[in-house]
């Protein structure tokens, strides 16, 4: 798979992004979405742009205070979940999953 931005190859660990401007701006109501058809780019262009979003922010403040783990999120909701299912429901999800 190749990256649309870097025209790198390797693109095993890919990232999305997309850039809204909303009404006011000078790119009043323009969205820019990078990546190919899934919308992926390759991680590296998306670790550029949390670098160029630290360098533009004050001492003090990260851009990992805006991220979230959605992996650990999405663990938690799939447990909360699989603990409301009943016994047939479970049954049922592994038989079409193919875990029984």
């Amino acid at each position: 798979m190749k990256c649309p931005v870097t025209d790198k190859e390797d693109m095993i660990d890919d990232c999305y992004i997309e850039i809204q401007f909303g009404y006011g701006s000078d790119k009043d109501m323009w969205t820019y979405k990078f990546g190919d058809e899934r919308g992926a780019v390759h991680d590296i262009v998306g670790k550029k742009v949390l670098e160029t979003i630290q360098s533009l922010m004050p001492e003090g403040k990260s851009v990992e205070d805006f991220g979230k783990d959605t992996l650990a999120e999405g663990k938690k909701q799939w447990e909360a979940e699989w603990k409301a299912m009943t016994k047939e429901e479970r049954d049922k999800f592994r038989t079409e999953w193919g875990i029984i």
